[in-house]
Parts: C-alpha cells; sequence; structure tokens
C-alpha cells in the first residue's frame, strides 16, 4: 500500500507544480513550503482527506529531496493498509528524518517548529555542512 500512497503524493505534487507551486528540487523551496504550512495552519477549513494527502505529498517531497542530494539518504515511507505511519529521510548507518513528523509539528505551530530550519538541521545531519550553513544565513538574515 506504500507504493499507492507514494503514487499519489507524486500525482498531488505534479498538479501543484502545474498550478505554480515552488518545487524545483532546490534547497530554497522549503521557504515555499514553510509558507503552504503557515497557510494550511491558518486555514482549518479545508477538507480532511485533502489536507491529508498535502501532508502526505509535501514530506514525501522533503524526504526525496533530501535523498537526491544527500549522500546514502533514501525515501521510506512506512504504511499499513491506507494507514499512513511515517514519512522518513533515511542516511544508511545515520541519521533519520522524520519529514510527516516536521509537517505536523509545524502545522501545529508554525512558529515555534520552523520547516526551513529543520530542513537545514537535517542537511547538518546528513554532511552537507555547506548546504546547511548557506540556509542558515538566509533564515538569520529574515
Amino acid at each position: 500500500m506504500s507504493d499507492q500512497l507514494l503514487a499519489q503524493a507524486h500525482r498531488f505534487l505534479d498538479w501543484a507544480r502545474d498550478r505554480g507551486a515552488r518545487l524545483d528540487g532546490t534547497d530554497d523551496s522549503v521557504f515555499f513550503l514553510q509558507g503552504v504550512i503557515e497557510s494550511m495552519a491558518e486555514d482549518d477549513d479545508e477538507e480532511p482527506a485533502f489536507r491529508a494527502i498535502k501532508l502526505l505529498a509535501y514530506s514525501v517531497y522533503l524526504a526525496e529531496l533530501l535523498a537526491d542530494t544527500c549522500t546514502d539518504v533514501r525515501c521510506v515511507v512506512e504504511a499499513e493498509g491506507t494507514r499512513l505511519d511515517a514519512v522518513n529521510a533515511v542516511q544508511a548507518g545515520g541519521a533519520t528524518q522524520f519529514t510527516l513528523n516536521w509537517l505536523h509539528n509545524c502545522l501545529n505551530d508554525h512558529d515555534a517548529d520552523n520547516l526551513a530550519f529543520k530542513y537545514a538541521g537535517a542537511l547538518q545531519d546528513f554532511g552537507e555542512h555547506d548546504r546547511a550553513q548557506a540556509l542558515y544565513a538566509l533564515l538569520v538574515d529574515d
């Protein structure tokens, strides 16, 4: 079932890109996602099923972005039946980043749980120190 959830996430991401979502595979795209999460936090009238798909898709995007750009990292979707348990970026023999949890935490308190800081921390944990520092510098400038 995790394959079906992953396919659904990719369909949503394609749909969002077609409508102008700045999901371009760069570290800066995390700022776009931060804005989306802040918007979602303010709009709790959104249909729960659509909200769940968005969170799944964006967590997969983050995990795959880390997997595509960091050494020995892969995206892992954990699901049982139709229940999604986790979306993680996992480094072989190293750190695990829980991207779905990031989004839930940021959704609950986007001021305290800044997605860009979490992403920069993941880059640091995965050995991408220069990229992490560049992102931290952008965050400090804000």
